[in-house]
């Protein structure tokens, strides 16, 4: 069964509106360093994840300098540190043996701009990039599309015909982002297989306010994808 991850949740509604939807992880933004409209700071994202259910994990999404990450992980204490911007493959590796020994597991997201096709990696053909990251530490990569404008949550899909591809290269979850809603996303599961999914304006009614009712659409369409 495709897992599900509902992100930039910003308040104790959005948790509740999440959890009663169905999420297989809740998503929260913290301090990222280009200006988005889920942005919490990480006093914020601690409270909301201390709020979350038993057997719903945690995810925190960051950006910026290695220090301020682990500074963030630390005091936020999720389940997983999401990186979501440019790090490179040596500070990849130095956020994931700085919170190993406490048990924060970390995902990275591959970008890849929508225009170029190109991942935002040193090495830019995704595949490769996919290959080198799956060989990091990392306990799941999340592919993701950028936009000149947007760094993500841009609301475009990307090529799934590559995604595909990228799933069968990699020797770790692959968890599907950029552009799903409820009309598309089963489609995406059919075709790419991947282990999980990553909503964020794909459940909003308006920039950073979700949306009940499109948060239980997208996850019945991914949970019936499969049936």
């Amino acid at each position: 069964m495709t897992r599900v991850k509902l992100c930039g949740l910003m308040s104790d509604e959005d948790v509740a509106m999440a959890v009663r939807a169905g999420a297989d992880a809740l998503g929260f933004v913290t301090e990222y360093p280009v200006p988005v409209p889920w942005n919490l700071a990480r006093e914020q994202a601690a409270e909301l994840v201390r709020r979350a259910p038993p057997f719903v994990t945690t995810v925190a999404v960051v950006g910026g300098e290695v220090a301020d990450m682990i500074a963030i992980a630390r005091k936020v204490r999720p389940n997983f540190l999401q990186l979501h911007g440019d790090e490179t493959l040596a500070e990849i590796e130095a956020v994931v043996d700085a919170l190993r020994p406490e048990g924060v597991k970390v995902l990275k997201a591959l970008r890849i701009d929508v225009d170029s096709g190109e991942a935002q990696f040193p090495e830019s053909d995704p595949v490769r990039a996919a290959e080198i990251l799956s060989e990091s530490g990392l306990v799941g990569l999340i592919v993701d599309s950028k936009t000149g404008s947007r760094p993500a949550g841009t609301g475009v899909a990307l090529d799934w015909g590559v995604i595909a591809r990228l799933a069968d290269a990699v020797s770790i979850p692959l968890i599907l982002a950029g552009g799903l809603n409820a009309g598309n996303v089963a489609e995406a599961v059919r075709y790419v297989r991947p282990y999980g999914v990553d909503v964020i304006s794909g459940v909003e009614r308006a920039s950073g306010v979700k949306d009940a009712a499109l948060m239980r659409a997208f996850v019945k369409a991914v949970k019936h994808a499969g049936l």
